[in-house]
């Protein structure tokens, strides 16, 4: 199948006439890339190729749209992309390209995720480990990039601070003493925090507050 000319459609794609009354439209990366020129001889196997090649790139276009507004981890790509109707298939090769490239990179993804929710969401570890297990992340990965944030003192100290906050809030809306530890538990609770570490907050702020 001869080309007979190619022409611009548009500022990021061209057309090119084939024999036949058919016609082919590329990205102009995927065109130029190519090679190809007026004339050329195309075999059915190069036609299903650089129909592929065309796919390819728009998936990368637009997977990359969705990492130039935040983070996103390998499954939530995957997840997104597929909801564009893309071939599974091609999507993974375009994962597979721009994690070797360094676009995605879940130990990253996990890293800011966490910097996020502990500053200025103040999540504790539980609801951390939950959001991200959701996003599809690996829980070895996630266990380990989880404990170079916070030890079990920083989580102690986190949960102490959102308690004081949470007490002050209980007092100024006269909230009946009796009924502090459970509210400021069941808050902290909500938060991420474990039971251990909602426990001994409310005995040492509830015992401060009662001197």
């Amino acid at each position: 199948m001869k080309i007979i000319r190619v022409t611009r459609k548009d500022e990021k794609n061209v057309i090119v006439y084939l024999e036949d009354d058919q016609k082919l439209i590329l990205s102009e990366d995927v065109f130029f890339q190519s090679g190809l020129r007026k004339g050329d001889e195309l075999s059915d196997d190069r036609l299903s190729f650089f129909i592929e090649q065309n796919i390819i790139y728009h998936i990368k276009q637009r997977a990359l749209s969705f990492l130039a507004r935040r983070f996103h981890s390998e499954k939530e790509l995957l997840i997104k992309l597929k909801k564009k109707s893309y071939n599974e298939n091609f999507i993974k090769i375009v994962l597979s390209e721009l994690k070797e490239k360094g676009f995605v990179n879940d130990k990253i993804f996990i890293r800011h995720f966490i910097e996020e929710k502990l500053n200025k969401k103040h999540w504790g570890k539980n609801k951390i480990k939950v959001a991200l297990l959701n996003k599809g992340v690996s829980l070895s990965v996630l266990d380990e990039v989880l404990s170079d944030f916070q030890d079990a003192k920083s989580e102690f100290e986190l949960a102490y601070s959102l308690a004081e906050k949470k007490l002050v809030q209980l007092q100024n809306r006269n909230i009946d003493t009796s009924k502090y530890q459970q509210k400021i538990s069941s808050f902290l609770i909500s938060r991420g925090f474990d039971f251990d570490t909602c426990r001994e907050v409310c005995e040492k702020i509830l015992k401060q507050d009662s001197n």
